[in-house]
């Protein structure tokens, strides 16, 4: 699997051998994880020994025992049909289909949960401000001051508190993982399974034609998997295009604003109210755009 450089989960940048993203603390994937792999391994065990029941060896009787003659799965494909689907047409580039509204509302999801992250953040960097105030001697000796201290520790404690509150609505909310890392991970799987039949084959536990059989359905998933990812992809970065005209449009509201305040043709406080409501429109479609990028890989 290639190298990641963002949380799967909350989107943030990560170093590639990162363990936990240090942002959100949940679990990263790694290179298809020890109990995937296993999981991958007894799918091919069992899809051999599936294969192996339907093509048992029966005996024809004669006069005299001869040994025992395969007889030719049904089920099988013939090899020139095998060798046929190896040679398939390359298929036609499609044309990318509009974002399906409830993968738009995980990335939401994600921008929200991912500007939540970097707020708590700043919150508990000045926390600790504060916690290094209340060990200066003033605080101690100077009672204002104390109470000075004493208002914004409580103040940072309680927007704490709100966000740790949001933060888990946003997760119950949230797909454990992102439909895209979900596909790639599932795709890593089928690549898996191939290198362990072939393994398998190598080492002649299985023949030549359940080892065929079984690498070509494998190769089908595989490929239908990755088409399913390229056409996600394809549709975010359709999106990703739209986001970016909105926010061009923001900009643009945001220059003429100011400008009609110049030529004062608003007073300061509708243009300051239009500006805090364009700004802050702004940052959640940046928010977004920033998401959609490191989302798409």
């Amino acid at each position: 699997m290639s190298e990641r450089n963002f949380c799967p989960y909350c989107g943030n940048a990560i170093r590639p051998k990162d363990k936990y993203c240090i942002i959100c603390g949940k679990p990263l994937l790694s290179d298809l994880p020890g109990k995937a792999n296993k999981e991958a391994e007894s799918k091919v065990q069992d899809d051999i020994k599936e294969a192996k029941e339907k093509t048992k060896p029966f005996t024809l009787k004669k006069e005299k025992k001869e040994e025992e003659v395969p007889e030719a799965p049904e089920d099988l494909e013939p090899e020139e049909e095998e060798e046929k689907e190896e040679k398939e047409e390359p298929k036609k580039e499609r044309e990318p289909k509009p974002l399906p509204e409830e993968v738009k509302y995980q990335v939401e999801l994600y921008a929200e949960y991912s500007d939540l992250q970097f707020e708590k953040k700043k919150l508990l960097e000045k926390l600790d401000e504060v916690s290094e105030m209340m060990k200066e001697d003033q605080y101690e000796t100077d009672y204002d001051y104390k109470e000075s201290v004493n208002i914004k520790l409580k103040a940072v404690k309680t927007l704490i508190a709100e966000l740790k509150s949001r933060e888990n609505d946003l997760k119950t909310k949230m797909d454990d993982v992102f439909i895209i890392q979900d596909l790639t991970n599932k795709i890593d799987a089928k690549v898996y399974q191939l290198k362990n039949l072939t393994r398998e084959y190598r080492l002649k536990k299985v023949d030549e034609k359940i080892f065929t059989k079984l690498k070509n359905r494998y190769k089908r998933e595989k490929e239908k998997l990755e088409e399913e990812r390229d056409d996600l992809r394809a549709s975010l970065e359709l999106w990703l295009h739209d986001l970016v005209a909105v926010k061009n449009d923001l900009i643009g509201q945001i220059r003429l604003n100011k400008g009609r305040y110049s030529s004062k043709e608003i007073e300061e406080d509708e243009y300051k109210q239009t500006d805090d409501e364009l700004q802050y429109k702004l940052k959640k479609e940046d928010a977004k755009i920033k998401t959609v990028e490191k989302l798409i890989g």
